[in-house]
């Protein structure tokens, strides 16, 4: 289970854990606990199944709802989707839902995150932050096709092979959006031939900067990304991925942190609703080749929400719905134990040094479990608990790890909790809510 998990990375881990009690950007499935049986069906039926390319024919396009109450899992499950997704040579782009950042009644907006946030495979994990943004995907994606093309030691043998790939078979993908496909070509050209402006310029579109659109007619690009066009250029990307094979497809993971759609007028939510339709659509009509849309979001996106558009409604029946809150419905206790014991084998790994009392790990999970569950009743619990629990072990590492009892672990707990409720203060202060 733990193979591979080098200690860098067990450290990030363990880092994220302790800050927001949110799962890692990297290495979640270590310390994922229930849902592996879905997450193979989910491998298995359409990740290496039917979203995959076949003898030239599209693959097929899906939409998933990842349902769960605040703190109970969804960011989990989508991070380790992405590790699954990244491990089959998929794109993703992770996007948390905001009125700032990406409201769903923007098109062009909603466009911009996922080009901002799309990222193949990182091969370090470092490369988990370096690696994100449309224009390095596409020049990582080039630089594996062509090995260190852009990266290593050119040999102008292999450069002239990518460059003749990129002028014939790029140039030619049939996508949408043309000026898209154009800024794709130009801007790989320009890596290759060291055209720094062209470059910045064709990433800049890419990416859905606002600049004067004389800027880039300049290199030959007229299409404008706005409200109208902002979701043919989604397409177009997906589109253009898999068209190309640079990559299996693209897994687009969208987390409604917190309650973006419900700070919505209502003119704004028949919008956005309208979006959502239009994506679900397009993914059943293969517009959206080799792709796949999960949202995640809490459950009363569903009766507070779909339940007054029926035509969304309608697409958002029992076989498109993955429930955490289902999927995870056994003894809690033990649940959280399991969540617990994986956390300290990343301790371990990440602090070598210490050794861990694994009677004492046990009986401190139990205890803190117990008592999470109990201030929470449910909702909120596995970050509660997360929180608590590695902030115990932290503590270990300068007094070694000691039998807890209630009302020490209720200290702990509080602690948490008020680290949990900054984050998240801080968090709904920067969106402008």
């Amino acid at each position: 289970m733990f193979q591979g998990l080098d200690k860098n990375t067990a450290k990030r881990m363990i880092h994220s854990l302790l800050e927001s009690g949110q799962p890692p950007k990297l290495g979640a499935q270590y310390v994922n606990v229930a849902t592996e049986p879905t997450l193979k069906r989910l491998r298995f039926d359409y990740l290496d199944g039917i979203l995959k390319s076949d003898q030239g024919r599209d693959g097929a396009g899906v939409c998933k709802w990842v349902v769960a109450n605040y703190g109970n899992g969804k960011t989990q499950f989508l991070r380790c989707l992405q590790s699954i997704a990244w491990e089959l040579n998929y794109t993703t782009a992770f996007v948390e839902l905001s009125q700032d950042e990406c409201p769903l009644d923007r098109p062009d907006r909603v466009y911009t995150a996922v080009a901002r946030s799309i990222q193949a495979a990182p091969r370090t994990s470092s490369d988990v932050d370096r690696g994100r943004g449309i224009e390095v995907m596409l020049q990582q994606l080039l630089d594996r096709l062509f090995p260190e093309v852009l990266s290593g030691v050119v040999d102008p043998r292999v450069k002239e092979q990518a460059i003749t790939w990129v002028e014939s078979s790029l140039s030619s993908t049939p996508i949408e959006c043309s000026s898209f496909r154009t800024a794709a070509t130009k801007h790989l050209i320009a890596k290759l031939t060291g055209d720094l402006t062209t470059a910045n310029l064709s990433a800049s579109y890419l990416r859905g900067d606002q600049m004067p659109m004389s800027e880039y007619k300049s290199i030959g690009l007229y299409e404008k990304l706005d409200k109208s066009s902002g979701f043919i250029f989604l397409r177009s990307l997906c589109q253009f991925l898999q068209r190309s094979e640079l990559a299996s497809g693209t897994v687009l993971l969208f987390d409604e942190a917190r309650r973006s759609l419900s700070l919505m007028s209502t003119k704004s939510k028949k919008v956005a609703c309208e979006n959502l339709l239009s994506v679900i659509n397009r993914c059943n009509s293969e517009e959206l080749p080799g792709t796949m849309f999960v949202y995640a979001v809490m459950p009363d996106f569903f009766s507070d929400f779909a339940t007054n558009y029926p035509a969304l409604q309608q697409r958002c029946g029992p076989n498109t719905k993955i429930d955490l809150e289902v999927i995870n419905n056994g003894n809690e206790v033990d649940l959280l134990q399991k969540i617990g014991n994986r956390i300290a084998k990343v301790f371990s790994i990440a602090n070598d040094d210490i050794d861990i009392n694994e009677a004492l790990v046990e009986q401190n999970c139990e205890v803190i479990a117990h008592c999470t569950l109990k201030q929470t009743m449910g909702s909120g619990t596995r970050r509660l608990f997360v929180k608590t629990w590695c902030d115990v072990l932290q503590q270990s590492r300068d007094s070694l790890l000691y039998e807890l009892d209630e009302q020490m672990v209720e200290r702990f707990i509080e602690g948490a909790r008020q680290q949990l409720d900054a984050v998240e203060q801080e968090a709904v202060e920067t969106e402008g809510e």
